[in-house]
């Protein structure tokens, strides 16, 4: 029994993190367009991987994405971190290019370790 209340006590913090840092299939990843049914062939599967993803696909899709507020938008309503999205939704809406990019990963990466410290 007393097993049973000690995984009950972490439960909350590691189940959050764990579910934040999970992978999704493919079909609800993040997929990377240049514009309007200009896709990249990128998708982006987790958080980590969304970081990656950021740092290696084509500029325009990042500034694409950032401007129709997709980013936010997938992490909120797929990955379930609220948190996330909002720190990413605070960028200046005139930031782009490579700033913007470095900018995301940045926020990304800082996220990723607080999650993994839980």
């Amino acid at each position: 029994m007393a097993k049973k209340v000690e995984v009950k006590k972490s439960a909350s913090d590691e189940g959050k993190a764990s579910k934040l840092l999970r992978t999704v299939p493919r079909t609800e990843g993040f997929h990377f367009h240049k514009g309007p049914g200009d896709p990249t062939g990128k998708v982006a599967v987790g958080l980590a991987d969304f970081a990656e993803k950021v740092r290696t696909v084509d500029i325009r899709a990042v500034n694409f994405h950032f401007k129709r507020r997709e980013f936010e938008k997938w992490i909120k309503d797929t990955m379930g971190d609220a948190d996330l999205a909002r720190r990413i939704g605070k960028i200046r809406k005139d930031t782009h290019g490579e700033t913007l990019r470095g900018e995301i990963i940045q926020i990304v990466k800082a996220r990723l370790e607080e999650l993994k410290e839980k």
